[in-house]
């Protein structure tokens, strides 16, 4: 069966105009659709050059106290180097005293046998002991003179041993600080013994005990006790 096509010039304008209607419709809907979608597309970027800026003034005031830190570190590592270097002056300049005052023990000993030898003791003696401290961590150095009578033509050898009397953790307890087997002396009018020792920590020293041997047989030690006090304070003779 074929199709009835109206030729009437009424109804085709009619269909023509129906056709434009829709065509404007969709157009209109098409550009409504378009615009929301390009008010949420500008909507999102303004968010995020809003994130952008938070995260950015973020960043540099992460940069800013990443610099104060930095300064500060370096400020603590200056001041720890030069309370380092402040130390070790200290120590040299403490040793430095101690070698000028055994300097001027062993000038003034030698003048006490030239000057007065009837004043000086025959055969070995100690002449003075002395310890001082050096550092926090219980170093302590040490010095004794030993000397002999000038009537005593020959060299004298033997050992010597330094001992401390005190108390460690609430008991009483003796400390060797030189063993006699490990020191010796020899020398004919005096000798300047010095080194420096470490005291356990929490140890209370009370007494120092010296003892000197000849290197002779059938000799005697020679041993001498005298307070902590009194060898810390001065270095008048034992």
């Amino acid at each position: 069966m074929l199709r009835h096509q109206c030729p009437h010039p009424y109804h085709q304008t009619k269909r023509r105009r129906l056709i434009e209607k829709a065509l404007l419709i969709g157009v209109l809907i098409g550009l409504g659709f378009f615009f929301i979608l390009g008010r949420y597309s500008v909507k999102g970027v303004e968010v995020y050059q809003a994130e952008n800026a938070t995260l950015s003034e973020a960043v540099e005031q992460l940069t800013a106290a990443n610099k104060e830190f930095i300064k500060q570190q370096d400020f603590i590592e200056n001041a720890q180097k030069i309370d380092s270097q402040a130390q070790k002056g200290a120590r040299r300049a403490l040793l430095k005293l101690h070698d000028e005052l055994s300097d001027v023990k062993e000038q003034l000993a030698f003048y006490q046998h030239v000057v007065a030898p009837e004043t000086v003791v025959k055969g070995l003696y100690i002449s003075s002991m002395e310890i001082k401290k050096v550092a926090d961590d219980g170093s302590y150095q040490y010095q004794l003179i030993l000397a002999q009578g000038v009537s005593q033509k020959r060299a004298v050898k033997g050992k010597y041993s330094i001992g401390l009397v005190g108390m460690l953790d609430g008991q009483e307890k003796e400390l060797l600080l030189v063993k006699d087997t490990t020191e010796g002396f020899s020398f004919r009018y005096y000798q300047i013994l010095t080194d420096e020792v470490v005291l356990p920590s929490g140890f209370v020293p009370k007494q120092l005990k010296v003892s000197v041997k000849q290197s002779v047989k059938n000799s005697k030690a020679i041993t001498q006790v005298r307070s902590w006090s009194d060898v810390t304070a001065d270095s008048s003779p034992l």
